[in-house]
This record gives C-alpha cells, structure tokens and sequence, in this order.
C-alpha cells in the first residue's frame, strides 16, 4: 500500500511540474517580428512615417525604428544615435525602449535606428504614444551627432498594436 502511495505522490508531482514548465510566461520564448506604422513629426525635421519592428525574448522588448521620408542631414556613423522611443500600453502607462545603435546613414539617405530595448511582458499591447495637445513629452526622442531632437507621434500604429 505504502508503494501505490508513494508511486501516486511521484505521478502527481511530475504532473505539477509538467504543468508549471508549461504554464511558464510566453515572454520567455523568442515573439515573430511585428511590423507596424505611425506617422511623427519632428519638429523643423519634418513628418515622417516610422516602419516600426518589433520583437520579444526573455522578457526583453526589442524595437528597430527606420524612417521612410525623414533623410539624414549629413553622413551619420554607425552606433552614434542615442533614441528613446515610448510607447504606450493598453493597459495604461508607457514603455520606453532605449539604446544608442544605428546603420551607418550616408547623407539624404534614410535612417534606421535599434535595436532599442525594454522590459516587455507576455500580454503586453503597445501604441503609438501621442502626448496630449501641448504637452513638452516626446514619442521619440533623439540625439544625432550631438543635436537634440524629439519626435511626437500623430497616428496610432497601422494595422494595429505591437503585441508581445
């Protein structure tokens, strides 16, 4: 009898923690890359549509930004653009992904900037932050050789949110 007992304690075991292994967050493993849209405007830099990549693993958002008609001014060196991109989540608050990683841009080119990172979680659906009519706060803000700019995002993202 003691033997059914203890076989039984060892069957139930294995099968919580089977189920524990199974329930563990999805953030944990690699998400597709989402591709999504916004338009922002930067100030005497002018409006831009942003291709916006994104991507989880391990908990760890990862965003890759490029611009689509916003040019570089002047040839602009690999890793030398430090960019915050905030975004907004579903369930209220913001996201900053942060990062100082670029393509190398030569001058009237088009600029990619990432990968930015953020502690994401599994669940997590994330927008376009638009600050309110204004509001100083930034949706994208950037320093390129040493010039501050800041960006406002003035479309939510098409076809929809970033979904981790």
């Amino acid at each position: 009898m003691r033997r059914i007992i203890q076989a039984g304690t060892v069957a139930t075991t294995a099968a919580l923690l089977g189920g524990l292994a199974l329930a563990s967050p999805a953030s944990a493993a690699p998400t597709a890359v989402q591709t999504v849209t916004a338009t922002y405007d930067c100030g005497a830099y002018g409006v831009t549509d942003l291709k916006i990549e994104a991507s989880a693993e391990g908990g760890v958002g990862s965003v890759k930004v490029s611009t689509s008609g916003g040019l570089a001014p002047a040839d602009i060196p690999a890793d030398s653009i430090t960019a915050t991109l905030r975004l907004e989540r579903a369930s209220g608050g913001t996201v900053d992904f942060s990062g100082t990683a670029n393509e190398a841009a030569p001058a009237g080119q088009p600029v990619t900037i990432g990968p930015l990172t953020a502690p994401v979680a599994a669940g997590d659906s994330l927008d376009s932050y638009i600050p309110a009519a204004g509001s100083d706060d930034a949706s994208l803000s950037l320093e390129i050789l040493g010039v501050a700019n800041t960006c406002k995002a003035v479309s939510k993202q098409t076809p929809g949110p970033i979904v981790f």
